[in-house]
């Protein structure tokens, strides 16, 4: 029998795999071995099949089974930004030896792997050498196969790593349904990063969303992540640190900072939902195969740690749950949600613009491993001399604007749709009802410009327009500012009634809040409610109105 190679492996990492050729591995992979099986989820905005490649043992290719059988459910999803594709090729490869060698003998009992080789199949098919071009002035780009890699977009224009709240692209929807389908325990999201010079293969993340509201978790996360970090070193040799870029770009002691708090982005999204969360961030200045390689590596260590831990892994997301559901049972005013982390400046012009700064704790010390001050300022990769600096790192985030958790929100019928699509269970009303609310005026309203959400997609073959070139704008969102009332009023039949006693009750605070930096309201999906003047139209509910008594 042949042997089962990706393109990358068969073209001695030339070449990328299209769509085509990672659905034949599959196939393939899936008629040599029990062990695997081809799920699809949906399809993308051009028609592909979104595939899932599920690797267990016993049977176990559901998610009823994997609760049956105990197993931690990890979902790895790669190639969400098309000219990243070293997720997509290392995640086939290493299904592979899970499968057909004795690799995942001891890995499988314990878990089952949903895998996504590739979540962007329109973005990879629009191959070009051109793509993500390495250019060091500009710190953007990476060192490419020959053949070129896709698009950081899908072939409808959306960026997949910003859709998770306002879920407009299909892949996101398609996604999203999967992920409460299975409800990963951990999720694991490939990715390769530009950015500041520096000696390490690989950086990673987690959520940093709320930190204080899901402080065992996040502890439980990081500790994690260090743990696998020394076994990739120990086992396979690369360096690997947290997420980050200097603070002051080419002064590597003037801090580490990682990149915003917004649940746009997928690892802060689901760390709303209170799962393990990992964001592997491969370095684009290294060679193609070194970073399949170092992408690899880290993806088996965190199978073997969730395999050993696998007990632990359980108990902690089912006790982040059961914390997020009992907010919403017995509400406390003093346990806040931090529902923006923005902070609004004016541009030369006057337009209102964000920044999302994160903060450095007096001991929270970045060890960066990067090379000599004169090759960082001369942007040389790799640089002269290796060295190591001590720096604060920017990696804690403080809410601009935070809420208690009420016990319900009442919404309007026209958000059912879009609450569907996020998982978040509502009633409703089936005759008009009193409540006492707390409501919002609304007493200013402004737009702001989206930046990396959306692009204009070039046709298939020419390259998409780089960052650094400031692509035109092409979303943008609401900004309101409001101002706190509360009432006793009737709600008429057909109202939503959102309960926040469900595991998805703390995303639904973040997206129903008029002052969110990430929900709905400033996705403008509310826009054709709101006047400036009236009331925002989704309430907060204290309590259900008793009719009143006759005065005696």
């Amino acid at each position: 029998m042949t042997e089962l190679l990706t393109r990358a492996e068969a073209s001695n990492y030339k070449e990328t795999s299209r769509h085509a050729d990672v659905l034949a591995f599959i196939d393939e992979l899936c008629r040599r071995t029990k062990l695997a099986r081809r799920v699809e989820f949906g399809t993308s905005g051009e028609g592909q099949p979104m595939v899932a490649l599920v690797v267990s043992d016993r049977g176990c290719f559901t998610p009823e089974l994997a609760r049956k059988q105990k197993k931690v459910v990890v979902m790895v999803e790669a190639n969400i930004h098309a000219g990243e594709v070293e997720g997509k090729e290392s995640v086939l490869a290493l299904a592979r030896d899970l499968t057909l060698t004795k690799l995942g003998q001891k890995l499988l009992d314990k878990l089952c792997l949903v895998l996504i080789p590739n979540f962007n199949p329109d973005g990879n098919d629009r191959i070009s050498p051109n793509n993500r071009k390495l250019n060091l002035k500009e710190l953007e780009g990476q060192v490419n196969p020959e053949g070129g890699v896709g698009t950081r977009y899908t072939g409808e224009g959306w960026n997949l790593n910003r859709d998770n709240m306002k879920q407009e692209a299909p892949e996101t929807r398609c996604l999203a349904k999967l992920h409460q389908t299975w409800w990963p325990h951990v999720f694991i999201d490939c990715h390769t990063t530009d950015g500041s010079i520096h000696a390490f293969d690989l950086t990673f993340d987690t959520s940093h969303s709320n930190e204080p509201l899901f402080s065992e978790l996040r502890t439980f996360n990081r500790v994690m992540l260090e743990r696998v970090a020394k076994a990739v070193k120990t086992r396979h040799d690369f360096d690997s640190f947290w997420y980050g870029n200097y603070k002051v770009e080419g002064d590597p002691l003037s801090g580490w900072h990682t990149y915003p708090a917004l649940p746009r982005f997928g690892s802060h999204y689901r760390g709303l939902l209170g799962r393990i969360d990992v964001l592997l961030e491969t370095y684009s200045y290294i060679d193609f195969p070194r970073r399949c390689a170092v992408m690899r590596a880290w993806l088996l260590e965190l199978f073997r740690d969730a395999a050993k831990n696998a007990t632990a892994y359980l108990a902690i997301t089912q006790a982040e749950e059961e914390r997020i559901i009992a907010r919403g049972r017995s509400p406390d005013v003093q346990a806040l949600v931090g529902i923006n982390y923005g902070v609004a400046t004016r541009d030369d012009k006057g337009a209102l613009v964000f920044e999302y700064p994160a903060y450095a704790k007096p001991d929270d010390v970045a060890h960066i491993l990067a090379f000599d001050e004169a090759s960082i300022a001369a942007r040389r990769y790799p640089g002269k001399r290796q060295r190591q600096y001590l720096c604060s790192h920017y990696r804690t985030f403080v809410p601009t604007q935070a809420v208690s958790t009420p016990e319900a929100y009442l919404v309007p019928e026209a958000l059912a749709s879009r609450l569907e699509g996020h998982g978040i269970r509502f009633e409703r009303l089936q005759a008009p009802r009193r409540f006492t609310v707390d409501s919002y005026h609304v007493a200013r309203r402004e737009e702001t410009f989206s930046p990396d959400v959306a692009a204009n997609v070039p046709p298939p073959g020419q390259a998409e327009v780089p960052l650094s070139q400031k692509p035109k704008p092409v979303r943008f969102e609401t900004v309101l500012t409001v101002a706190p009332e509360r009432s006793t009023r009737e709600f008429p039949a057909g109202t939503l009634y959102v309960p926040t006693a469900q595991r998805a009750g703390t995303l639904a605070v973040y997206l129903l809040e008029p002052h969110s930096d990430d929900g709905f309201c400033r996705w403008q999906f509310l826009d054709g409610m709101i006047s400036v003047g009236e009331l925002y139209p989704v309430h907060r509910v204290v309590a259900a109105a008793s009719a009143p008594k006759k005065a005696e």
